[in-house]
């Protein structure tokens, strides 16, 4: 039977990060007093940065500079310039280096106005771009506050959606998922790189939901709507702004089906220049076609690598800007950790 959840009209929208956003407010009353002065927040592609970085402008109006740095950026100027506000805001920190010959300068000179400056800096971070940072530049050595924005649980990605669907919505499953599936067969690929070849296998793995029912004497069917969170979950890996864009793309205005919900099929990857530059989109999250070329060697044909990721619909060209796929950030983000290319 599908399930119809009514919302309210006018209906407020729940906050995404509430903890994280009362203690980096506490963090900058600290600071104010002269404790902790730089202050970092970290989270994956689009995971909702945005959120407390508002919080902290309406908190605090009238005492801050916000600056956005852009993947064009080649000076920073803009930060050591003398300015009355004791909170400066860098958003977009990921475009302060590239991965390139002379590519750390605009960084070293970011930490040296960070040393100097009597100011709270607060800046915002993509997790893969900080965690090499952290390896190659001891970046986080400089910041006294680091907030990690991590994942959501199941129940708490239902909460955040359901806040923001301001009608009523009939969950569908299609086809019907048959009774006693407590395991799901999977298919999973790795390359062995001694004989160069890639072997695949098949794994089961269990639905504990299900499961947990199951031994509760519990109905052995899943509603639809925990079937189509579970999933959103699954392919979302907790990340909330990745399960609003998919939810969005997914559902029309009244009902949402289950088989909406799949991501692309990504196979292992086997090519370096294929893996190096979706690293480099990981990392930069949007990026115009020729800056990303500029952090390639000359060899790469970056076009044919392109033109063959859309084709698998793992990533997105508009405008000359590309980034990946939402709904395939998960499975990307699994294949490049697998390869070491992430971390």
């Amino acid at each position: 039977m599908d399930e119809l959840y009514s919302g309210e009209s006018g209906q407020l929208i729940s906050p995404i990060w509430p903890d994280e956003t009362e203690q980096l407010l506490h963090v900058i009353d600290e600071g104010l007093s002269g404790k902790i002065r730089n202050i970092a927040i970290i989270s994956e592609y689009l995971a909702g940065r945005e959120e407390p970085i508002s919080k902290i402008e309406d908190a605090h109006a009238g005492r801050i500079k916000h600056i956005t740095l852009t993947e064009t950026q080649n000076d920073l100027s803009i930060l050591s310039n003398n300015t009355d506000a004791d909170i400066i805001i860098v958003e977009n920190c990921r475009f302060i280096f590239h991965r390139m010959i002379n590519g750390f300068h605009l960084l070293d000179e970011f930490i040296e106005i960070l040393s100097r400056k009597e100011k709270i800096w607060i800046t915002t971070w993509n997790i893969h771009t900080w965690r090499y940072l952290i390896a190659v530049k001891d970046i986080g050595s400089l910041f006294g506050k680091q907030i990690e924005l991590k994942r959501k649980s199941e129940p708490d990605i239902k909460k955040i959606i359901l806040s923001q669907q301001l009608s009523s919505i009939f969950y569908i499953v299609d086809p019907p998922v048959p009774r006693r599936m407590v395991l799901i067969q999977k298919q999973k690929s790795y390359i062995i790189p001694i004989i160069n070849k890639t072997i695949g296998f098949t794994y089961y793995s269990l639905r504990w939901r299900l499961f947990v029912a199951i031994l509760r004497n519990k109905s052995q069917e899943l509603e639809p709507s925990e079937l189509i969170f579970e999933r959103l979950h699954q392919i979302s890996n907790g990340n909330p702004g990745v399960a609003l864009h998919i939810w969005q793309e997914a559902s029309d205005a009244w009902e949402i089906r289950l088989s909406s919900l799949t991501p692309p099929t990504l196979p292992a990857i086997s090519d370096p220049d294929t893996a190096y530059i979706l690293s480099l989109i990981m990392s930069y999250e949007e990026v115009q076609i020729p800056d990303l070329k500029q952090a390639l060697p000359s060899d790469i044909n970056l076009n044919l690598i392109i033109s063959k990721l859309r084709d698998k619909e793992l990533v997105v060209l508009k405008n000359e800007k590309i980034r990946i796929n939402p709904i395939a950030l998960a499975e990307i983000t699994k294949e490049l950790k697998r390869i070491r290319m992430v971390w």
